[in-house]
């Protein structure tokens, strides 16, 4: 019994000195990134960057220099969203799982992005083809004019004013 209390208390001594996430107390998760999200958004990488494990800041930056892709990241995480991210600290108080979160929010930017692209060939000129078709439907009027009715009595009753047809008639009656 006592080997096993033994390597139980090892097992523990071993983990809690690996680094890995200790905590996801949400209060504590939430004022760090919010501090990590300030110091960047106002442009103080340094200082936001010492917020973050070694191993992700490693993989967040080239040389001395923040990648701009992470930079962009970071600036289009708002605030309000931050208790909703699935972080946590290591055993020194530094978020774990920050680089997993902005490239979650480039891949989504992409995407968005992707989508908004317009693909200009697929679009049509409404404007020109309807004046083609008006020149095309005059050319045919053109080459093809509509024949004219034979002149037809209905047509003229039809057309005539009320008292005309009466005048006609008088008149007709007078040339006799």
């Amino acid at each position: 019994m006592l080997r096993l209390l033994l390597l139980l208390v090892v097992f523990l001594l071993v983990s809690c000195a690996s680094g890995k996430v200790v905590s996801r107390d949400r209060e504590k998760v939430n004022d760090t990134m919010i501090t990590f999200v300030q110091r960047a958004q106002a442009g103080f990488w340094k200082e936001a960057m010492a917020n973050i494990t070694p191993e992700e800041r490693e993989d967040m930056m080239e040389g001395n220099h923040v990648m701009q892709e992470y930079k962009d990241a970071v600036n289009r995480i708002r605030l309000s969203t931050i208790k909703y991210m699935e972080l946590g600290l290591d055993s020194k108080g530094r978020l774990v799982g920050v680089k997993d979160v902005l490239d979650e929010s480039n891949s989504f930017y992409i995407a968005s992005e992707e989508k908004i692209m317009i693909d200009t060939t697929k679009f049509r000129d409404l404007g020109a083809e309807r004046q083609r078709k008006e020149e095309e439907a005059r050319k045919r009027l053109q080459e093809n004019p509509p024949e004219e009715p034979e002149d037809s009595k209905w047509l003229e009753e039809y057309y005539s004013k009320p008292g005309k047809e009466a005048n006609t008639e008088k008149e007709a009656e007078d040339e006799e």
